[in-house]
């Protein structure tokens, strides 16, 4: 090995700003001024390339590894071969500019060396140096923080091991019985990714997607454990959601953007199906009660670095680590100078971790999810009575657990609503406490105080996909589908691999060319999913719509085989488009007497009804459902396929008591508000 060559000082993170000037040959390297010059030729090139040059130069001679050349100019942070791959590539054509001055030699399998007739140092004095030319990414560095509060660069952390978290399978939740369930189903960024490409359109290319559109890839979990997963997904969620909240962003939903997760593939390509102009992707390592954090803002049209940084910091400080990456994105891409939280939050390393454990249960929307995450959220709060994040996933979890605990459900849902006041009372911004309780105002019968609720969400973050999903769910309980479409409509743009998404907004618009599109939506899921009852039952809603009984009969017999009890919803709707009607009878016969146990909603058993045109009983059936105070009862007054059973008496009579006009004075307020801007949700 070269005597003059330390792998330590050839791996030491390179800063263009603090790099001296050197020579190759008959060339002269400028790094803070990213030239390079000989006689009659000047070239100017990128940062990264600038960094990966002088890291080679260092060596002298020697080879670097990828992994050499990622610790000393990605900082660490993984990335994928094509981002090596085009700085070198970008030098071997400065060399060939420069009459070979220099070259780069591939060593296959093992990594890269610089050769040039002599690396020396510049003979240029350093008065003759002129300061870098600041570039995107540096003045973004400088806007964001002042030179003593920046990060010292990454030191290493040896892994600690953690005892592995219990695998949990996901099933999927039975029907919820109220408006505030439906939005803590929306409250987790999902309603699944099936696949990864979308159904039919075409999505743009990354260079037309909106210059503030970005998705946050899962960090990788550089902790040698798998079980530590949770934590570096945590963190990746926990910064989708406070990127989320900024209106000037347009942020892909976690349930897109972790269908990357563990994919290494090119980033345009990436941004291409997410239709995002930036990626942010990044690392963690998490070491006892320290944790190493890298980041990086990656321009999607070609590829380079708009920001980057590391963190080496006590646990203790990870909620201002987070406030602080993001502030950093959302600066590089609004160009906009974010103001600077009032005080840098703490918080106990054990208890962070019980509410990013908890987080990951909530996200299974599962009987078991709900279950596991409602002990670890109670006991966040509890620990950090003022960690309103923590308040507020307390509150997400026990409304969710609360569906599948019926003896103490009056009580877990008083803890959920004095939860989130209490979160609220802490940031009274806090999006997921917001939402809560809106949700609970619209069980609550209070119309007013939710519509408050929803519009101050709309008009403050139009953009996160949580905010749509509730305002779906506000929509159509106040009695306008076209606006919950509309919304679902946007949402789907920020989740765009999403087909259970796609499939939602499919069943929420009748129509033929809907159904034929529902067949795709469905044949997608059950191609990665083949035993998916919510897949098989789309498939067989699209069936029966287009005509093709047969088929659908063959799907009802899949559904039966799985004894799913979704096998009711399929077999109901071929009967009646059939003109069985005897039999689809019997089916509400059996849901009527499992009632309540079987049906949580009494309204739904209402509609079915409707849908066999027994309207004596659809009346008894609804006025359950308004006795029981059930929202969804509403609905009902604006659903065409209703219009029929809504000239009847006894519905006419229903909407004449207190609640209802209540509620009707509600709706023609916000009809009012809409027309004035043209029906825009």
């Amino acid at each position: 090995m070269n005597e003059r060559f330390t792998r330590a000082g050839a791996l030491a993170r390179v800063e263009l700003g603090h790099e001296p000037d050197f020579a190759l040959g008959q060339i002269q390297v400028r790094p803070s001024r990213r030239e390079i010059a000989c006689e009659g030729w000047q070239d100017t090139v990128e940062p990264r390339v600038m960094q990966v040059l002088v890291a080679l130069a260092r060596a002298k001679g020697e080879i670097l590894t990828r992994d050499d050349l990622i610790e000393s100019c990605w900082d660490g942070v993984v990335v994928g071969e094509d981002a090596i791959n085009r700085c070198i590539g970008r030098l071997r054509k400065v060399a060939e500019a420069s009459r070979n001055s220099f070259s780069i030699e591939t060593v296959p399998r093992v990594g890269y060396r610089l050769k040039a007739a002599e690396i020396a140092a510049s003979a240029l004095p350093k008065s003759e140096r002129v300061a870098p030319e600041a570039s995107a990414s540096i003045s973004v560095e400088v806007a964001l923080t002042p030179e003593e509060e920046r990060p010292a660069p990454d030191s290493a952390a040896a892994p600690l091991s953690a005892a592995p978290i219990e695998a949990s399978g996901s099933a999927r939740p039975k029907p919820t019985a109220t408006v505030a369930a439906a939005v803590v189903l929306l409250l987790v960024a999902g309603l699944g990714v099936w696949r990864f490409w979308p159904v039919s359109g075409v999505i743009p290319s990354a260079q037309t997607a909106p210059a503030t559109s970005v998705a946050v890839l899962p960090f990788v979990n550089m902790s040698g454990d798998p079980a530590k997963d949770y934590f570096s997904d945590g963190f990746s969620e926990e910064l989708i959601n406070d990127l989320s909240g900024n209106p000037r962003l347009r942020v892909v939903a976690r349930t897109s953007a972790f269908a990357f997760k563990g994919r290494n593939g090119d980033t345009r390509a990436i941004a291409r199906a997410l239709h995002v102009h930036a990626i942010v992707e990044g690392s963690v390592r998490e070491a006892g009660n320290r944790f190493r954090i890298t980041a990086q803002l990656i321009d999607a049209g070609d590829g380079y670095t708009i920001w980057s940084a590391s963190y080496d910091r006590n646990l203790a400080d990870v909620l201002s680590v987070q406030g602080e990456v993001a502030r950093a994105v959302a600066v590089a891409l609004t160009h906009r100078i974010m103001p600077v939280a009032s005080h840098a939050p703490t918080i106990d390393p054990a208890v962070y971790r019980l509410y990013l454990r908890g987080r990951q249960q909530v996200n299974l929307v599962s009987p078991k999810g709900y279950t596991k995450a409602y002990p670890l959220l109670k006991e966040v709060a509890a620990r950090e009575p003022r960690f309103a994040d923590g308040l507020a996933g307390f509150s997400h979890a026990a409304w969710g657990y609360s569906q599948f605990d019926p003896l103490h459900e009056d009580a877990i849902r008083a803890e959920a609503k004095d939860a989130a006041a209490k979160a609220l009372l802490l940031d009274p911004r806090n999006i997921e406490a917001r939402m809560l309780r809106g949700a609970f105002e619209l069980d609550g019968w209070n119309w007013q105080a939710a519509t408050s609720d929803f519009r101050s969400l709309r008009a403050e973050s139009p953009n996160h996909f949580r905010v749509l999903g509730g305002l779906r769910v506000y929509y159509d309980a106040m009695g306008f589908p076209d606006q919950a479409v509309a919304v679902m409509e946007r949402a789907l743009s920020l989740n765009p691999l999403s087909d259970a998404l796609r499939s939602t907004i499919i069943n929420d618009l009748p129509g033929t060319h809907r159904y034929r599109e529902a067949i795709i939506v469905a044949r997608a899921i059950l191609a990665h999913r083949p035993d998916d009852p919510w897949g098989l039952v789309t498939l067989c809603h699209g069936d029966v719509h287009t005509g093709q009984i047969g088929q659908a009969r063959q799907v009802d017999d899949r559904l039966r085989r799985l004894k799913s009890d979704s096998s009711d919803y399929c077999e109901f709707d071929i009967d009646v488009n059939a003109g069985d009607v005897a039999d689809a009878r019997a089916i509400l016969g059996r849901w009527t007497a499992g009632y309540p146990d079987k049906f949580l909603l009494a309204s739904d058993i209402a509609e079915h009804y409707v849908a066999v045109n027994d309207f004596d009983k659809a009346s008894d059936w609804f006025e359950r459902a308004y006795d029981r105070r059930e929202s969804q009862v509403f609905e009902s007054a604006y659903r065409a396929d209703d219009a029929k059973y809504r000239q009847t008496a006894r519905w006419k009579a229903l909407t004449q008591r207190a609640g209802f006009r209540e509620w009707q004075a509600e709706h023609d307020r916000i009809a009012a508000e809409l027309a004035a801007r043209g029906g825009a949700p």
